[in-house]
């Protein structure tokens, strides 16, 4: 793969003249990734001369705007198509060079830079490339290593970008490295929040399991995510082998495994696999993943002792905590809502599986889970990674074997009843106006849903079938008005 390939072609034709007039260099991300052989979807470029004026020049050429991202810096973004975009910066304050400039980034593998007609036009074996603080050699040992403690504290940012990076590369994080997040971790609370967000999205797109528990081993977690430090030390029942803290982090380890292949665990789809459309979405992903590591997050304030440890309503009060967390790190909203959806529903799965094993799974209650939980794939990959991070001496054998036959259980009714009956229904909310004279409003969906849940049942069967069972509906519900209106 040929950087020069990724590149739009009206982005290289507008690029060449430019490279032939000023010192300019590709840097950063785009270097690293063309020498790792994986795809990038910008291209950061750094200029000696005053970056706005070329950006202003590059854009009329490719007819985009200018964004500002930090005019007091000089760096400037260009968006282009397909979600492709370029980012223009001058030389940092007091360099007199590109390897000076580069010697003032985050980490050492970002810290590689090629001048710009020869990223453009040779393959990358002819590259000159520059390299002050050692990165290539990073990269063959496939190691994340800061350049230096003040890099660190001149963005605190990066502090949670190198655990990002590690689990999108597959990266391991040089200790000394770590060392240093432990002493500055708290300088974390100096990012704005939306940029903090932006980087944990990025972190749970990628298996992050293993980073995320070695951020907690370094005291950076919690600087994120205040919340997860009261789960540390809660019990749990016998069913679990692990605290609260300890199951959530390895619920996440084992949500890594199970988006890897849900095949293994849930055997092969018999046809159409319902679980490619999570699997093949970043966002899919990391809400699972979020989902996981936060499922449990209300335990700790619903914990109670009884005649056992119990910790009634912890979903629905971690769905709000988790709410609250999506708010504050500004997570965008669609993602925000899935996860809450996934928490507050979790334990569904094990409830109709205790149904499903004593032969009394209704059609009715699956019917009710799938209108509940539209991403019940999602929602059964979650439930697999919190039963595999279950290991206590109470727990039930064979169980996760049996959370896949009850998925499949759901999914067959769910494409050979569910989908068939909402597409044709029996009664409609008109008939309720003109057949039984309802004036609409909320009790028609509570009707409605009750002849549909009837009918998966087999307790009707056609339209005149339906019409008699709302009439009886009807009188039980309204009797005294409906009975004085005939």
């Amino acid at each position: 793969m040929r950087a020069k390939d990724l590149i739009p072609e009206e982005l290289k034709e507008a690029l060449l003249p430019l490279a032939e007039r000023v010192e300019i260099y590709a840097a950063g991300g785009p270097v690293r990734d063309s020498l790792l052989n994986r795809p990038f979807k910008d291209l950061d470029l750094v200029v000696r001369e005053e970056a706005l004026s070329l950006a202003k020049e590059l854009a009329g050429r490719l007819g985009t705007k200018v964004v500002p991202l930090d005019e007091e810096e000089g760096v400037f973004r260009l968006p282009l198509e397909r979600g492709f975009f370029l980012d223009l910066s001058e030389f940092r304050e007091n360099a007199e060079g590109i390897s000076q400039d580069l010697m003032a980034r985050d980490f050492t593998i970002n810290a590689l830079a090629v001048p710009l007609k020869d990223f453009l036009l040779q393959p990358k074996e002819a590259w000159k490339i520059i390299d002050p603080t050692g990165g290539l050699l990073d990269l063959e040992r496939r190691l994340i290593r800061a350049i230096g403690r003040k890099n660190l504290t001149a963005d605190p940012l990066r502090l949670l970008r190198a655990y990002r990076l590690g689990a999108e590369l597959g990266f391991r994080l040089e200790e000394k490295t770590r060392a240093l997040v432990r002493e500055l971790s708290g300088r974390l609370k100096e990012v704005a929040r939306e940029r903090i967000g932006a980087e944990v999205k990025a972190l749970f797109e990628n298996p992050c399991g293993g980073f995320v528990k070695l951020m907690a081993e370094d005291g950076l977690l919690f600087e994120v995510f205040p919340e997860l430090k009261r789960a540390q030390g809660v019990p749990q029942p016998s069913f679990h082998h692990l605290d609260v803290f300890g199951h959530l982090l390895l619920s996440l380890e084992k949500a890594d495994l199970v988006l890897e292949d849900p095949s293994r665990f849930f055997g092969p789809p018999p046809g159409e696999d319902p679980f490619r459309e999570v699997v093949q979405s970043v966002e899919g992903e990391a809400a699972v993943r979020l989902a996981a590591l936060f499922h449990d997050v209300g335990k700790p304030e619903t914990f109670a002792i009884r005649h056992r440890i119990t910790f009634y309503e912890h979903d629905r009060e971690g769905a709000r905590i988790f709410e609250e967390i999506g708010l504050r790190l500004c997570l965008p909203k669609r993602l925000v809502k899935k996860v809450t959806a996934y928490i507050r529903h979790h334990m569904r799965p094990f409830h109709l599986l205790r149904e499903f094993r004593a032969g009394r799974l209704t059609k009715r209650a699956m019917r009710r889970f799938v209108k509940d939980c539209p991403d019940y794939p999602a929602l059964f990959l979650v439930a697999m990674a919190d039963s595999l991070a279950s290991a206590g001496p109470d727990k039930e054998e064979e169980l996760e074997g049996e959370l896949a036959a009850l998925f499949w259980e759901i999914y067959r009714f769910h494409q050979e009843t569910f989908i068939l009956q909402e597409k044709e229904r029996l009664v409609t909310g008109r008939d309720l106006i003109e057949l039984f004279g309802l004036e609409p409003g909320p009790v028609f969906r509570e009707l409605l849903e009750a002849v549909e849940e009837a009918r998966a049942e087999g307790t009707i069967r056609d339209r005149k079938e339906a019409l008699a069972f709302l009439g009886d509906l009807i009188r039980k519900r309204f009797a005294p008005e409906f009975s004085g209106r005939s």
